[in-house]
């Protein structure tokens, strides 16, 4: 079943509205936390932005198996640009940055531990058995309000590959928005829950591709 998406996310389904037969393909439902060098706020030049999760959910036309394997998620290499600070609001904007998802054998080893990095994170995220999707960032910006600690951000993908690529529509311009609340474990800074998504025109996937990568997760 289709989970919520972010409010970022409704923000642009708004606008998809106008758009005449456009629809919204989900396929990631990502939750986490995030760490960036020297503490945020606030974010400094040069300052790299990272995070770890797991996946909630995964939508077709990829496919799954949460009876043997788990998924994970990291994200590295966001450089920050620098910080506009307009009254209690910081909007960052950062650049390059990758996306990495893992699949492993269950049960999950997964732990956030305190004050990453650390002897757990991200290692425990990234010791997958193989990858499920990679990809790079072509923009990614934050927005926080430290007042009410909250915000959200938003990222541009390109995928490259891993095990489910195949079943992409499009391996291009796929959005990472995701609200954010400056609660989380010790020593990280920022909770994440967001979607992976994409504005696409109706597309079929071969059934032939179906089949062979769903073979992987049996």
């Amino acid at each position: 079943m289709m989970k919520k998406v972010t409010i970022l996310a409704f923000a642009l389904l708004a606008l998809a509205a106008t758009t005449a037969s456009a629809q919204v393909q989900q396929i990631l439902h990502m939750s986490g936390n995030s760490f960036e060098t020297g503490g945020f706020p606030p974010s400094n030049l040069g300052d790299e932005f990272q995070a770890v999760g797991i996946l909630n959910d995964i939508e077709e036309p990829l496919v799954w198996d949460t009876l043997n394997y788990s998924y994970t998620w990291f994200v590295r290499d966001l450089g920050s640009i620098g910080e506009v600070i307009i009254g209690t609001t910081r909007i960052v904007t950062y650049g390059g940055g990758l996306l990495t998802v893992y699949v492993d054998f269950l049960p999950s080893n997964h732990d956030y531990g305190s004050n990453p990095p650390n002897a757990t994170s991200p290692s425990t995220f990234t010791d997958g058995i193989s990858t499920y999707l990679d990809g790079y960032f072509t923009d990614f910006t934050l927005t926080f309000n430290h007042a009410t600690s909250s915000g959200s951000f938003v990222g541009t993908l390109n995928f490259t590959g891993g095990d489910v690529y195949p079943l992409l529509a499009d391996p291009e311009g796929w959005t990472f928005g995701s609200d954010i609340a400056g609660f989380s474990p010790n020593g990280y800074d920022l909770e994440i829950n967001g979607d992976v998504y994409l504005f696409v025109e109706p597309v079929s996937v071969e059934a032939s591709s179906w089949g062979a990568i769903k073979g992987l997760y049996r």
